[in-house]
């Protein structure tokens, strides 16, 4: 029988017996709880046979165990005097020991301080003995030989590395100097040789060299001799040559480049080959004697026409070109040497300053051609006429000129070319401004003088279509200037060297403001005035009379009684009428389509009954009969407004009605 069921805290008498007699399996019920009871008891006797067994043992035992206890307690207190004493004599080890390890640390120091001025004594003597060598060698001459000039670089590389191990020295600073100024000796004495090495392209005696400079670390210096040599080399081939040409120079340049590129690398060591290249040829260039931008200079002299030297400009750049190529080429595929903008702008700068210098002989030139166009025969005729339509036949050509002679200054300059094309275009403008104004004063003048005369032509006068094809002339000429006042949209490059604008001194991008292109809509609008003027002097001519005719006033009173149908226009009224009639077939033949003929005959038509209405307005003591007179030319008038697809306006209309109701109420 499990007991540890009796020990629980939630133990159930009921639970349990009921638990029990179910695995009991199907014993009566007095047989099982007379069993139970049995075995219960059974146990309980035994848990009290075990009680008292355990408790007479611990009885028993207590005694000793606490006798026990008392015998640790005391070796306790024995062992904790032990560990007290044992410290004491710890402290007292460290304090003695402590003085002994500060004694050992200041004897090592001390030991460190005499062996680095022993070494420092050895290393001054070393380098006592060096500079008096250096000093020695200086004195007698830098040797040529090979093994020689070896034995010197060693010097130096001992002298350098010597240097450095004096870096604690007292006297450090001193020693630095005067290793500078026997290097400045020993580069003042090496150099002449070295170029001389540089020229002949020794590759063993530089060699020799570039390990002396190494060794005083001067590598700068090696390069800068190696410039002076290499410029003295193709300088002295420049001057040889038969004939300067830029094509030459290129074709000198480029021919050595990858030669002197793998002499930089494997014979001077530089790190940086291409850009020590561009250098040179930066330095060349600027040296050359004579100079590419005097020839190109002396050349552009040469040329007979404005057309040969924009050839000689286009040449001029594929010339540069070709040498850019060349650079490109030298700094691109498998080149991991990076370049800095400011060393190829450089070099761009220096390759385009002919073309730079020629820029203004450009935009001369490209005047020139301008100009040339506006040398037309035509433009001397007497004719008022055919003289706007010579002006009107350049206008309509201009743009394709343009469109031409900036295609072929791209060539020359890329997009930088608007900034100088743009000043010519101006002046092209300006020219023919001039010639549209002066033309159109003399159509003014000869208009006004007929007018003078008494000959009002209006449509018939050759001033009408003179100013019409002029006013016409001007339009084209201001579709083709805004077109052009716009710079093209900048292409930015990367690559400096690519960069015409700044390559060609162009700081400010920025362009003037075209005042042709404000004095053309200008003069387009005189001319519009003026082209209108003339079609209306002959309505002009007639309405001018109208305040001051007698039929009017002072009519009999039997001539009052006529009937409407009885009175006929007047003169004045039919001879506007007749010319309104004859406006839309003779506006045909000096109009097209995009200039709209009825919209001129509209325009006439309306100013006629505005200015009608008006001078009516200013007659005074108008009588009955005049009135009646009045009406009936009115009504002439609409009827040949409307005839001709037009509506009165507004005002003549309002005007009519109150005639009619001035003539009712007599």
């Amino acid at each position: 029988m499990d007991l540890k069921t009796f020990a629980d805290n939630d133990f159930n008498p009921k639970e349990w017996i009921n638990r029990a007699w179910s695995i009991s399996g199907n014993q009566e019920k007095e047989i099982f709880v007379a069993n139970t009871v049995t075995r219960l008891q059974l146990y309980m006797k035994q848990l009290s046979n075990s009680l008292d067994e355990t408790t007479t043992q611990i009885l028993t035992t207590v005694p000793r165990i606490i006798q026990d206890v008392s015998s640790l307690q005391l070796e306790g207190a024995l062992l904790q005097q032990k560990l007290r004493s044992l410290e004491q004599q710890v402290q007292s080890v460290e304090e003695e020991t402590g003085h002994s390890i500060e004694s050992l640390q200041k004897i090592d120091l001390l030991k460190s301080r005499l062996e680095n001025a022993a070494s420092a004594l050895r290393e001054a003597d070393k380098w006592a003995a060096l500079a008096s060598s250096l000093e020695e060698t200086l004195e007698a001459g830098i040797p040529t030989q090979l093994d020689k000039l070896k034995e010197v670089a060693e010097l130096v590389v001992a002298m350098t590395d010597s240097l450095e191990v004096l870096s604690d020295a007292p006297d450090y600073e001193k020693k630095r100097t005067q290793l500078e100024l026997l290097y400045n000796r020993l580069e003042a004495a090496i150099s002449p040789s070295f170029i001389e090495a540089l020229t002949q392209m020794d590759a063993d005696r530089t060699s020799a060299y570039v390990s002396i400079f190494r060794g005083m670390s001067r590598s700068v210096s090696a390069h800068r001799c190696w410039r002076r040599a290499a410029a003295a080399r193709h300088s002295s081939n420049w001057r040889r040559l038969e004939s300067h040409t830029l094509a030459a120079l290129t074709r000198q340049l480029t021919g050595d480049a990858n030669r002197q590129v793998e002499w930089l690398t494997t014979v001077l060591k530089s790190e940086t080959p291409i850009a020590e290249l561009i250098r040179l040829y930066t330095d060349l260039l600027l040296s050359l004697d004579p100079s590419p931008t005097k020839i190109v200079s002396a050349n552009f002299k040469l040329c007979q026409s404005a057309d040969e030297g924009m050839t000689m400009l286009i040449d001029l750049k594929a010339d540069i070109n070709e040498f850019i190529d060349c650079v490109i080429r030298l700094i691109g595929v498998g080149n991991k040497e990076k370049l800095s903008k400011a060393t190829l702008r450089e070099l761009g700068k220096i390759v385009y300053a002919p073309l730079r210098e020629m820029m203004p002989s450009y935009q001369q030139l490209q005047t020139q051609i301008f100009l040339a166009y506006l040398d037309d025969p035509r433009l001397n005729e007497n004719d008022l006429l055919e003289n706007s339509r010579a002006i009107q036949s350049i206008a309509e050509e201009s743009d394709n000129w343009l469109s031409s002679s900036y295609n072929r200054g791209k060539k020359i300059a890329g997009d930088a070319i608007y900034v100088y094309f743009s000043s010519a275009l101006e002046t092209f403008m300006t020219t023919i401004l001039r010639s549209i104004s002066n033309h159109m004063r003399l159509i003014e003048t000869t208009f006004l003088t007929s007018a003078s005369k008494g000959q009002h032509e209006g449509v018939l006068s050759v001033t009408f279509p003179a100013s019409l094809t002029l006013e016409t002339a001007a339009g084209l000429l201001i579709d083709v200037m805004v077109k052009w006042q716009t710079a093209p949209e900048e292409t930015h490059e990367e690559n400096p060297l690519f960069d015409l604008p700044v390559l060609l001194g162009q700081e400010s991008r920025e362009t003037r403001a075209s005042s042709s292109l404000a004095e053309l809509r200008r003069v387009r609008e005189q001319l519009k005035t003026l082209a209108r003027t003339i079609l209306r002097n002959p309505v002009d001519v007639q309405l001018d009379k109208i305040p001051n005719l007698s039929l009017w006033y002072n009519n009999d009173a039997l001539s009052t009684d006529l009937p409407d149908f009885a009175l006929s226009p007047q003169e004045y009224i039919t001879e506007i009428g007749q010319y309104l009639m004859t406006l839309p077939q003779h506006l045909e033949m000096h109009l097209s389509e995009k200039q709209a003929p009825w919209q001129f005959l509209s325009e006439v038509c309306t100013y006629t009954c505005e200015v009608y209405a008006e001078k009516i307005l200013n007659i005074r003591n108008m009588d009955p009969l005049g009135t009646k007179r009045c009406l009936t030319d009115i009504v002439y008038l609409t009827s040949v407004v409307e005839d001709l697809g037009t509506n009165v306006t507004p005002a003549l209309k309002n005007l009519e009605k109150s005639l009619r109701s001035a003539t009712t109420s007599h």
